[in-house]
C-alpha cells in the first residue's frame, strides 16, 4: 500500500505545483495591470500590448518567486528583486523613468540629470507591492502546501526566461512606436548595473525563520484598513508625479521614501508577532482594493462607459475573491 500511494501523492503534488504556476502566471498581470486600470477593457484590442504584459508580468513574477525559493530569500530579498523587475520594465523597456514627457505625452514632474526621480520611486514601489508581492502572497494563500517548495524544473525555468525576454522586447517595441524618446546608452548601462546590483544584494537577504515576538497583532479588519489607506496614499503620490506643484520633487521623493519606510516598519513589527494567514489575506485585500478603486477613479475621469463597467466588475470580483478565500481559510 505504501509503494502504491507514494506515486499518487507525488503526482498530486506535481499537479498542485503546476496549478500554482499557472495561477501566478495569470494573476500577476491581472493584479499588476488590470486591477489599477493600467490595462483597461478598451486596450484589449491592442494585441501587442496585451501579449507583452502577460509575458513580462506572468513569466517575470513566477521567476522571481522561484529565485526567492531557490536562494531562500526573505521578504526583503523579494523586494530587491521586485525593484530590479521594475527597473527592467520602466527603465530599460518602457523608459518612463527617463522620458521627461512620458509615453503618452504627459509631462512628468521633477526631471533632473535625465531621470524622473520621484516617478522612479513611486513606480518602483508600485511594482514591488502590486506586481510582485501581492500576487505571490495570494497564490501562496491559495496553495499553502506548495508555498515553500520549488515549482520549476531547469527546463521550465528556461522557457519562462525566454517568455520574459520576449515580453521585455515587446515593451521596447511599444516604447519605440509610441514615443520619440530614445534612451541614452549611459543611462541604459547604469540601469543594468543597478538592476544587477539589486539582484546580487538580494542574495544577502536570507530567510532565517520567523521569531515570534511578544505583543498583540491587530485584528484582520484593522490590517485590511491599514493596507487600503497605505495603498491610497501611494496612489496619491502616483498622481503627484504628473500633477507636480510648488513643492520641489526632491521633497516629494524624500516623502515617498519616508512613507514607504514607515509602512515597512509597521508591517515588520506586525508580522513578527502572531501573524496568521487571515492577517495576510486582509492585508492583500486592503492593498488590492486601493488599486481597484484608484483604477475606477481613472476610468471614471476618462468617461469610457465600457471601461467603467469593466472596472466595476473588477472591484466586485476582488470582493468576491476575498470572501471565498476567507471561507477557505476557515
Amino acid at each position: 500500500m505504501r509503494s502504491s500511494s507514494r506515486p499518487a501523492a507525488t503526482a498530486s503534488s506535481a499537479r498542485e505545483r503546476w496549478h500554482a504556476v499557472l495561477t501566478l502566471f495569470v494573476l500577476a498581470p491581472v493584479l499588476g495591470e488590470v486591477l489599477g486600470a493600467s490595462l483597461r477593457l478598451s486596450y484589449f484590442v491592442q494585441p501587442l500590448r496585451v501579449v507583452a504584459i502577460v509575458c513580462f508580468y506572468g513569466a517575470g513574477v513566477v521567476l522571481i518567486r522561484e529565485i526567492a525559493q531557490r536562494w531562500r530569500l526573505s521578504s526583503w530579498g523579494i523586494v530587491l528583486l521586485g525593484c530590479a523587475f521594475a527597473l527592467i520594465e520602466e527603465g530599460l523597456a518602457l523608459q518612463t523613468i527617463f522620458n521627461p514627457i512620458g509615453m503618452d505625452g504627459e509631462p512628468v514632474h521633477g526631471n533632473a540629470l535625465g531621470v524622473n526621480w520621484f516617478w522612479a520611486v513611486v513606480v518602483c514601489g508600485y511594482h514591488v507591492v502590486w506586481s510582485v508581492l501581492l500576487p505571490i502572497a495570494v497564490v501562496h494563500l491559495v496553495f499553502p502546501h506548495s508555498s515553500r517548495s520549488l515549482w520549476l524544473s531547469r527546463w521550465s525555468a528556461g522557457v519562462l526566461t525566454v517568455v520574459f525576454a520576449c515580453g521585455t522586447a515587446l515593451f521596447v517595441a511599444i516604447s519605440l512606436l509610441r514615443s520619440d524618446f530614445r534612451l541614452p546608452l549611459g543611462h541604459a548601462a547604469v540601469t543594468i548595473v543597478v538592476a544587477a546590483g539589486l539582484v546580487g544584494a538580494s542574495k544577502r537577504c536570507r530567510d532565517n525563520g520567523r521569531v515570534v515576538l511578544a505583543g498583540r497583532t491587530p485584528k484582520p479588519k484593522l490590517v485590511a484598513l491599514f493596507g487600503a489607506v497605505a495603498g491610497t496614499v501611494w496612489f496619491v503620490l502616483f498622481l503627484a508625479a504628473f500633477i507636480g506643484g510648488p513643492i520641489s520633487f526632491v521633497w516629494w521623493t524624500i516623502g515617498a521614501l519616508t512613507f514607504a519606510a514607515a509602512v515597512a516598519l509597521v508591517l515588520r513589527q506586525w508580522t513578527r508577532r502572531a501573524w496568521t494567514p487571515r492577517h495576510q489575506l486582509a492585508l492583500c485585500f486592503g492593498t488590492g482594493l486601493s488599486a481597484a478603486l484608484f483604477g475606477l477613479l481613472l476610468v471614471a475621469l476618462d468617461g469610457h462607459l465600457a471601461n467603467i463597467a469593466f472596472q466595476c466588475a473588477v472591484v466586485v470580483a476582488l470582493i468576491a475573491a476575498y470572501i471565498w478565500m476567507g471561507r477557505r481559510l476557515s
